[in-house]
């Protein structure tokens, strides 16, 4: 076995010795999540026909496939609403459902995650009893991320365990939000309501207890980010309804409370900036490869999730 010695001298070996057990903890966690994208529609959202204001024939499927949390008006980014009646606006996004069955499943109020346990120990339906697959893409993207953040933990920024737990937190709650952002155009409540007191509950840890703690500075940076991002956001939707969608909004708060705890009100806007920068150029790419109208939905969460990562990974603001 190595000794203290050597691994004191190997900094690379630490990293391997944390990122492979995090590698390994992802794909359980991927797992387990990746059950939670199938409730919430089936992918590939039907592109809008007629004008600008047309409304989508929804797929066949759960209902609300292709629905954000407020609708998505073609060429959005992915959570404004669509024009449509207003019976449709207010009733809302439709609940999860099994891809099977197509029966209501409940959510926890406190932890994103089915109430029913049948569905967290095997991933069946408590309805219909048949199982439901984990999506491939949460899977491997978890795990990936996990040994990404254990390994920039290893060589980068000194974490404090709360601070650990909460950047896999984010990665944990991140993942499968960005995937059924990108499959029908939702940021649902039942994935990014509760994720906000676990989030709050671990940066407090980190930012008040030992041995990074206390720092009520850092704290207080964080609760300013989040307020400030989050109105950035809101702003943005009142002003154009059409090109946010209000399920950016509440996904905003939590954004901003991570960047702020790693970067200051500072790398908070400016991981603003970098969503808005890649969402655009990514977006210009699609429609230089004609995968991609200007009349298409398109999701901005994913961006926003990657930007926050990316300045929580760094420890400060990524300015040029």
């Amino acid at each position: 076995m190595p000794t203290p010695a050597v691994l004191a001298s190997s900094p690379y070996l630490w990293t391997v010795l944390v990122a492979v057990p995090l590698v390994l903890l992802g794909l359980a966690v991927g797992r387990l999540n990746g059950r939670v994208v199938p409730l919430f529609g089936p992918a590939g959202p039907p592109r809008p026909r007629g004008g600008p204001g047309a409304v989508p024939v929804p797929a066949e499927g759960p209902p609300g496939a292709g629905r954000d949390d407020a609708g998505a008006e073609p060429g959005a980014t992915g959570g404004g609403p669509r024009p449509g009646t207003a019976e449709e606006e207010d009733e809302g996004p439709p609940p999860p459902r099994c891809p099977h069955c197509l029966a209501e499943i409940r959510f926890l109020p406190v932890l994103p995650a089915v109430e029913a346990r049948a569905f967290r120990r095997r991933g069946a339906c408590p309805h219909c009893e048949r199982a439901i697959r984990s999506d491939p893409a949460v899977i491997a993207a978890t795990a990936v991320l996990f040994g990404l953040v254990g390994a920039v933990c290893t060589l980068g920024p000194d974490l404090s365990p709360f601070g650990l737990l909460a950047v896999l937190w984010l990665v944990s709650v991140g993942v499968p939000l960005s995937v059924i952002d990108l499959r029908v155009m939702r940021l649902p409540d039942a994935v990014v309501a509760p994720a906000y007191p676990v989030a709050a509950a671990l940066l407090g840890a980190s930012v008040l207890l030992p041995p990074s703690g206390p720092d009520p500075g850092r704290a207080a940076d964080a609760l300013l980010s989040m307020v400030f991002v989050t109105v950035v956001y809101w702003l943005l939707w009142r002003v154009h309804r059409g090109g946010i969608g209000f399920g950016d909004v509440k996904l905003s708060g939590l954004t901003g409370l991570y960047a702020g705890w790693a970067a200051g009100p500072l790398g908070a806007l400016v991981a603003v900036f970098w969503a808005f920068a890649a969402f655009s150029l990514v977006g210009l790419a699609l429609m230089a490869l004609r995968r991609l109208t200007r009349r298409d939905p398109y999701p901005l969460g994913p961006f926003m999730l990657a930007a926050t990562l990316a300045t929580v990974l760094a420890g400060q603001p990524l300015l040029p």
